[in-house]
């Protein structure tokens, strides 16, 4: 078992540090990642055009022009952990697939050999219907070139419906070792042919899979703000006496992924807290 350990009692100390991820937990999607820049949207097709297929900065769109589909960006619901104020969407509808990905220009530029994670946010928008979709991890050898390079790594969503547009997102991980020739990585959301149901995306995320994990820790308002570089596999664990080697229960408080970073908020406590990541063994 893998640990780094922060004493709450030791606050005072630590408080000073900034809320600044290291540089391998940087979020290399730089562009809208958050889908905050443009609340518009394209539909080419059933006469009722509107908007183009760059109209979110950052990512371009795809959909039949014969057909009904729609994608953008809004901030008109209310998902119960949107990161900022908007998300993107995609519709398909009636036509063959629609396509969602990131513009030449706008992607991540990585080194093969490394291992990269894809994090992302999605939810369904009906509540008579799962939506559907799959999510790619793509590689290219050139910041602006068409081709690519290597196969890319999927992840097939089946969003469930939901009970309120109020529902939360959903946090989704995929990752994958970059391949010789890659430069480059980008998103691609890829909607079936003739599916009815819209879903909702937010706070796409590409970052190299951090070599080293810490605890880091400040002030925010009454309690501790607890973070460290996003990873799937490592969990907070909180002890009063860490002596106790059992006395090391994972934290009932909810873990939070934002960007390139996992975080915790944690009330003041009476008496010392301590805290350390864990994971198993390689």
């Amino acid at each position: 078992m893998r640990s780094s350990t922060l004493n709450l009692a030791r606050f005072v100390a630590l408080a000073a540090m900034a809320f600044v991820p290291l540089a391998s937990a940087q979020n290399l999607l730089t562009n809208n990642a958050g889908f905050e820049v443009n609340n518009a949207y394209y539909t080419p097709g059933w006469g009722w055009p509107q908007g183009t297929p760059d109209v979110l900065p950052g990512w371009v769109i795809t959909l039949d022009p014969a057909a009904d589909g729609y994608a953008g960006a809004a901030g008109d619901q209310s998902p119960g952990n949107l990161e900022g104020s908007s998300f993107g969407y995609i519709y398909s509808g009636s036509g063959s697939s629609g396509v969602l990905e990131t513009a030449p220009g706008s992607r991540a530029p990585v080194q093969a050999g490394t291992a990269y994670r894809l994090w992302f946010r999605a939810r369904g928008d009906v509540s008579w219907s799962d939506s559907l979709a799959t999510v790619s991890l793509v590689w290219y050898p050139g910041a602006s070139d068409p081709a690519t390079v290597g196969d890319p790594t999927n992840l097939d969503l089946t969003l469930p419906a939901i009970l309120s547009k109020a529902d939360p997102m959903q946090v989704f991980g995929l990752g994958a070792v970059a391949p010789a020739g890659a430069n480059y990585a980008g998103v691609r959301v890829t909607r079936p042919a003739y599916v009815y149901a819209p879903i909702l995306l937010d706070d796409f995320v590409i970052m190299a899979e951090p070599a080293e994990v810490s605890l880091s820790i400040k002030k925010l308002g009454l309690g501790a703000l607890i973070y460290w570089p996003r990873t799937p596999k490592h969990r907070l664990e909180v002890n009063s006496n860490p002596a106790d080697p059992g006395g090391w229960p994972e934290t009932d408080r909810p873990m939070n992924g934002v960007g390139a970073t996992n975080y915790v908020e944690y009330p003041f406590t009476p008496s010392a807290c301590f805290f350390r990541l864990a994971a198993p063994q390689d």
